[in-house]
């Protein structure tokens, strides 16, 4: 890959050379140019056209360039070596990073960092805190990231490698971490290809171009979906991920093979999301309990999985029906996958499945109204769209499981 080279001179043991991108190799950027003297964006709002988003924002676009380049000469550079290393890779870092400026959240301005070891590229994500928000996030979720990668084999969340503050000089100072970066993964969102029409979903591809999924496509990344969260909900402790948003692009998916895979790359809160009933010394709930947990778990998800902004910064939207009953059938197979926190008359998900199938529609609609209530407020976006469709939302999902 070729670019326009950044500060800093190549050689062995010496600093490594940069290359600045915006999300695209055809989006050069260097020192010379205005936009290395832009104000960075505040949030993804002001990509969408919103101007107010960029008032009084702390950083120029070039102070983003120059504290990542600072990180991986310092810090970041040791851990993508070790990184190398693992891998089986050459182990010294690569003399010569490309950095692409990926997108602005609400959080972080994360960072797709590039470099070619022997022919092969390597990728990592640089997550980059500005805000007061951001840097106070940055360090519980590196702390989250880490345990979940500890305590859970199977993963679907990014490894991390190295944290680090960086001085970006006139008394600031940024908060950065290096993760891992999914490569060939994207965002998706809920888009509406006409002013009528259900809303479907895009895959968002900055280089190859956007992609609409079709039904097959949408059910699969609505079940990879809850079977992820699903994965990370503790029987035992009650805890989950938490704060998860479709509309902040935390959920990625990549089209290749027989089905699309699904990531989730970011994880702001693993908290117990619902308050147990048992004695906190009791490692295993009893079987009421347990079911009673299994579908509070599920109304919350397939409430939360259906919303998104249109095109990620619009108004919210609510997805199809299709999201309803891969919702319940990815959540079964994450069961299926899941040890039993003790001993069980069968199965946890064909018990949680003859759990489900008797359920009544008028208990299902009184639940999913509570559960709604209490994960957004009232002045929320949420709830203002929620309280016109949870009725025909609790009657579809009752018609979904008493098929099961």
């Amino acid at each position: 890959m070729k670019g326009p080279e950044g500060r800093g001179a190549a050689g062995s043991g010496g600093k490594a050379r940069f290359a600045y991108f915006l999300e695209t190799p055809d989006q050069p950027v260097t020192p010379e140019q205005l936009l290395w003297r832009q104000p960075l964006p505040l949030s993804r709002a002001f990509c969408a056209g919103s101007s107010r988003a960029a008032a009084g924002a702390p950083l120029s676009i070039g102070d983003y360039f120059e504290a990542v380049r600072s990180f991986l000469d310092g810090t970041g550079r040791a851990a993508i070596a070790g990184c190398l290393k693992k891998r089986g890779a050459e182990a010294a870092a690569p003399a010569f990073f490309h950095i692409f400026l990926a997108k602005h959240g609400e959080y972080y301005h994360p960072g797709r960092v590039e470099a070619d070891i022997g022919g092969k590229p390597f990728c990592w994500v640089v997550n980059v805190a500005v805000s007061a928000a951001g840097r106070s996030l940055l360090p519980k979720e590196y702390a989250i990231l880490e345990r979940l990668n500890r305590e859970f084999t199977v993963s679907y969340v990014p490894e991390v490698y190295a944290a680090g503050t960086v001085d970006a000089g006139n008394g600031r100072s940024i908060d950065l971490f290096l993760g891992q970066w999914f490569p060939g993964f994207h965002e998706f969102h809920l888009t509406r290809k006409a002013a009528a029409a259900e809303p479907s979903v895009v895959l968002w591809d900055a280089e190859t171009g956007h992609r609409h999924l079709d039904p097959d496509q949408t059910r699969a990344v609505y079940f990879e979906v809850a079977r992820i969260l699903t994965h990370y909900f503790s029987l035992t402790t009650r805890e989950g991920i938490g704060a998860w948003h479709h509309a902040a692009g935390d959920f990625v998916a990549k089209l290749s093979g027989r089905r699309p895979e699904v990531r989730l790359v970011t994880v702001r809160d693993y908290r117990p999301l619902f308050r147990a009933r048992q004695d906190a010394g009791d490692a295993c709930p009893d079987l009421k309990t347990l079911l009673e947990t299994l579908l509070i778990f599920l109304l919350y998800l397939g409430i939360r999985t259906r919303l998104d902004r249109l095109d990620g910064t619009g108004d919210m939207a609510w997805s199809g029906p299709v999201a309803v009953e891969a919702t319940v059938a990815g959540m079964l197979a994450a069961l299926a996958e899941k040890p039993a926190p003790c001993e069980l008359p069968m199965p946890l998900d064909r018990l949680f499945r003859r759990y489900l199938a008797a359920c009544a529609s008028e208990e299902l609609l009184d639940m999913c109204m509570a559960v709604a209530t209490r994960a957004f407020p009232l002045e929320s976006a949420e709830h203002a769209l929620l309280k016109d469709r949870i009725q025909d939302h609790a009657a579809m999902l009752s018609e979904v499981l008493s098929r099961l």
